[in-house]
């Protein structure tokens, strides 16, 4: 997925993204919340949120954004899959080519036959 979302910055003439561990780690918990509640939105059932996420683990940022997408294709096809709806989609389009973001996590988990695909944006620290 990273490989995809950077050569799409690269064709608009925008630097790469750079992927943090500790950015991961939120994907990751996001991408566990989806799969665990069985929700697909940006809020959790309690309220969280990416952004409430970063807050709590203490990352500061001036521009964050989330993108969330998910799929049953076959695991040779779901990353493009993903990608592609992803780049379909104005607003997440839009959080792939933000020339602000320069920091990405990234998680995806699979729960009950369907993909689930978490990437969090910022600027870099």
């Amino acid at each position: 997925m990273l490989d995809r979302i950077n050569n799409a910055r690269l064709e608009h003439g925008l630097p790469t993204l750079l992927r943090y561990d500790y950015l991961d780690g939120v994907a990751l918990a996001r991408a566990e919340s989806l799969a665990a509640y069985g929700y697909f939105d940006h809020h959790a059932p309690d309220g969280s949120s990416a952004f409430s996420e970063l807050a709590g683990r203490g990352i500061l940022y001036r521009l964050a954004g989330e993108n969330l997408a998910r799929n049953n294709h076959p695991e040779g096809r779901t990353v493009d899959a993903a990608f592609d709806a992803l780049m379909a989609s104005p607003g997440h389009r839009s959080n792939i080519l933000e020339p602000i973001f320069g920091a990405v996590g990234m998680a995806a988990v699979e729960a009950d036959g369907m993909w689930l695909y978490v990437t969090i944006f910022t600027n870099p620290r």
